[in-house]
């Protein structure tokens, strides 16, 4: 019978391995500090063993590094609207542009035999953007150019990161950049599509406007793009795309997942293939791509103990009296009714501050109610030209809570008073949700938005002062919406799963 296990009887002659082998074993500690001279690889780099004399054969070792480099960060694929976008040249750094807003008013026109008909003037209309200047410097020593490395050219490395960098920066401001808060920005669509001359009062542009689809928290859907599309018919425009972060394309995905009518002698089920991919939406008015950019995403929400994001951001505002009156401009409903925690930053062109809370802790507020926020600026070097306020989600008001951004004001503003503020104060009527996105729908032509570049991406050399190569990666331009009315805005997309 054989053994069930593995014994020490195993080991002796029985075991085929010839003599005892348990007589070859080093049966004395002399023996066994002589075996253990043997030189060891260990797992340690040569890099760490310098200058040991007890690293056995550790630096004898040759490091071994894979030779291609993995990045970790984002590709070139990621960036979806850079991409999409017109572009054209422009020449001068004011940007001017005509419309055409009417042919003349919608009145009249039947005559009697013989009649002068009555006369109507098209409305001409002149608009202009500034061309905004965006670059970064990069350096590369001397020596690291002559030293061998894993990465080739060193310089052409850094070309190409600093190529990315602009572009990232590029992509997400195309979106949402802003020059009211930032003057050095370029306005981004989003900011064109509100800013037009159009409407007078945040209510005229969000509430009584068909161009901006308020989904308060909820997924987009089928009969939102619809609808949004049918706006777009009445203003004359024939939208053909889609594009918002990937939570908004991956949620408008998932309404149809259980949907489906699936057939288990499909060549997908029997093979394993399952899920679904939606590439295109077929409207009533025509076909909509559907695409997604990592970069349309809002600002990644801030804890209170989170650090300012660059040396030079303005100093953390100073927190004031936080209120809660009843507001004719809220749109706190029941459901929205509960404790919040406020911050706000201090924002200028170089990032923003620390956040400072507001209203000492937790703030109650009611269906009806709007939230008065009153803070000043902090003391520092640098000086804000914005702020942004943020906000916990309902109820999430535990130590460690994240607040997420909910909008921008400028100085200006600030001073003025905002959404129905008293001066020095905001009001945030509950306008804009925590922790939800944003998505557009437009005609992805030309003739409604283009990128006017003053000079293509560019490297220009500096002078050298030392022994290092230092050149700077440019971009001069600026996005123009000619026709907001042929876009349609997504707001408070809700993220959950």
């Amino acid at each position: 019978m054989e053994n069930s296990s593995i014994n020490l009887a195993n080991y002796g002659h029985s075991a085929g391995f010839g003599d005892d082998a348990l007589s070859q074993a080093p049966q004395t500690a002399e023996s066994v500090a002589e075996l253990s001279k043997a030189l060891e690889a260990g797992s340690i780099t040569g890099r760490e063993t310098t200058d040991l004399t007890t690293a056995s054969g550790a630096p004898l070792k040759v490091e071994s590094l894979e030779k291609n480099l993995k990045v970790l960060t984002f590709s070139e694929s990621d960036i979806k609207m850079w991409k999409r976008i017109p572009k054209a040249p422009a020449f001068n750094t004011v940007e001017e542009y005509l419309q055409l807003d009417s042919y003349g008013a919608e009145r009249g026109g039947f005559n009697n035999e013989g009649e002068l008909p009555e006369e109507e003037d098209a409305t001409y209309i002149r608009k202009a953007e500034l061309v905004k200047f965006m670059g970064v410097t990069k350096s590369v020593t001397h020596p690291m150019t002559l030293v061998k490395n894993y990465i080739g050219n060193a310089v052409q490395r850094e070309v190409t990161n600093g190529i990315q960098w602009i572009l990232r920066k590029a992509d997400r401001a195309l979106f949402r950049a802003d020059a009211n808060i930032v003057s050095q920005e370029f306005n981004g669509l989003y900011t064109q599509h509100r800013v037009n001359g159009s409407y007078a009062t945040l209510n005229d542009y969000q509430l009584n406007n068909d161009l901006v689809v308020d989904l308060r928290g909820a997924r987009l859907k089928e009969e939102n793009i619809e609808s949004a599309m049918l706006s777009i018919i009445r203003n004359y425009g024939h939208a053909n795309l889609l594009i918002g972060p990937p939570s908004v394309v991956s949620n408008f995905v998932k309404n149809f997942h259980d949907k489906k009518l699936i057939s288990p002698s499909t060549v997908q089920v029997t093979g394993a293939t399952m899920g679904q991919k939606v590439n295109n939406f077929a409207s009533q008015f025509g076909e909509i791509e559907l695409d997604y950019d990592i970069f349309a995403a809002k600002a990644a929400p801030k804890k209170l103990t989170d650090s300012a994001e660059a040396n030079k951001a303005p100093a953390s505002p100073v927190a004031g009296v936080t209120t809660t009156p009843v507001g004719a401009t809220s749109q706190f409903a029941a459901a929205d009714a509960g404790d919040y925690i406020y911050a706000v930053t201090a924002k200028n062109r170089f990032g923003e501050s620390a956040p400072t809370q507001l209203g000492g802790g937790a703030v109650t507020v009611a269906a009806g109610d709007v939230t008065n926020l009153i803070f000043t600026a902090g003391a520092g070097a640098y000086s804000p030209t914005g702020y942004v306020i943020y906000r916990s989600k309902l109820d999430d008001t535990a130590a460690g809570s994240y607040v997420y951004p909910l909008f921008e004001i400028s100085v200006a503003e600030l001073a003025a008073g905002y959404d129905g503020g008293a001066a020095l104060s905001v009001n945030d009527s509950n306008r804009w949700l925590p922790d939800t996105e944003e998505a557009l729908l437009l005609e992805s032509n030309q003739n409604i938005y283009e990128f006017k570049q003053l000079a293509p991406l560019m490297k220009m050399p500096l002078a050298q002062l030392s022994p290092a190569q230092r050149f700077m990666v440019l971009l001069y331009g600026t996005p123009i919406l000619y026709q907001p009315k042929k876009m349609v805005r997504f707001i408070n997309i809700g993220t959950a799963v």
